[in-house]
C-alpha cells in the first residue's frame, strides 16, 4: 500500500509540471482578460479568512489566471454569483446603461 501511494505521488510530482508546461502555450489571454481574472480572484479569495485557507481546488483555479484566463473567469464569475457577491468591473467591455458596475 505504501509503495503504491509513493509511486502515485512521485508520478504526480513529476508529471503535473510537464502537463502544465505543455498546456501553457495553448490558451493565453489578453492582458485585460488576465487583469480582470486577477480582480475576480482577489474578490473570491477575500471570502476566506487568512488563517482558515481555501480548498485546494480553488487555489489551483486561482493560479490559472495567467495560463487560461477565459475559463478561469467563467468559473470565478459563477462562484461569485452563487455566493451573491458583486462582480468587479470589467474594463475590457462596455458597461450597459444603468449598470451598477462602475469602471475604475
Amino acid at each position: 500500500m505504501r509503495i503504491g501511494k509513493f509511486c502515485l505521488m512521485t508520478g504526480l510530482a513529476f508529471g503535473l509540471p510537464f502537463a502544465a508546461a505543455a498546456q501553457h502555450n495553448v490558451a493565453t489571454g489578453t492582458p485585460s482578460d488576465i487583469k480582470y481574472c486577477n480582480a475576480l480572484a482577489k474578490s473570491y479569495s477575500s471570502m476566506f479568512p487568512v488563517n482558515e485557507g481555501m480548498p485546494v481546488a480553488d487555489v489551483i483555479l486561482l493560479s490559472r489566471c495567467d495560463s487560461d484566463p477565459q475559463a478561469t473567469i467563467a468559473a470565478l464569475e459563477r462562484k461569485l454569483k452563487d455566493e451573491k457577491i458583486e462582480l468587479p468591473p470589467d474594463n475590457g467591455i462596455a458597461q450597459p446603461p444603468g449598470s451598477t458596475r462602475s469602471a475604475q
